[in-house]
């Protein structure tokens, strides 16, 4: 089940229109600052640290981001996951079902599948430092394909944008 919210403020207002309780301003305060998706999607998060934009790309699917979704309903084919790829040119979003508990080759494999064969290998390719993306196997293929893997901090959604705008409009979906 995802919550949403509109900060402290709007909601305890809209929770004081139904509910009282006496610590009601230090509970939702505490919450709120412990939500996953207003640490990444906050903008007072988004103005830290300097940034280096990317370089725009020439053609599509030259330069890609990728990252998971995950804590989905289950699917009636045991998914529970999503392999997120975006174009970061045309900013079209490929979201492939997999399982929380997925392995290297597996990942390899439905990298191979869903944007190789189709594309062609990206020059680029922007990721965070998920422990899924920054393995030996990973680190190989990239040196031996020619490919130049950059890789995104955890909670800094500004170089990885993308992926997690589209991560977040599937998620609204869902949860609306």
């Amino acid at each position: 089940m995802i919550i949403e919210h509109f900060g402290v403020g709007k909601t305890i207002v809209n929770l004081q229109r139904y509910f009282y309780w006496p610590h009601i301003f230090s509970n939702v305060s505490h919450f709120i600052r412990g939500c996953s998706l207003c640490a990444t999607g906050n903008p007072i998060n988004s103005k830290l640290g300097l940034y280096t934009p990317l370089l725009v790309p020439s053609r599509p699917w030259e330069s890609i981001s990728m990252d998971f979704v995950g804590g989905l309903p289950l699917s009636r084919k045991g998914h529970d996951y999503l392999y997120v790829f975006v174009d970061m040119l045309s900013k079209m979003g490929i979201l492939t079902p997999c399982k929380n508990q997925i392995t290297t080759e597996q990942r390899t494999h439905l990298f191979f599948q869903n944007i190789w064969v189709h594309f062609g290998l990206p020059t680029l390719i922007v990721s965070d430092c998920d422990f899924q993306f920054v393995g030996n196997f990973w680190s190989n293929l990239w040196d031996m394909t020619d490919t130049k893997l950059n890789k995104s901090t955890t909670f800094h959604s500004q170089i990885d944008g993308k992926t997690e705008m589209v991560n977040k409009k599937f998620i609204h979906h869902l949860s609306g």
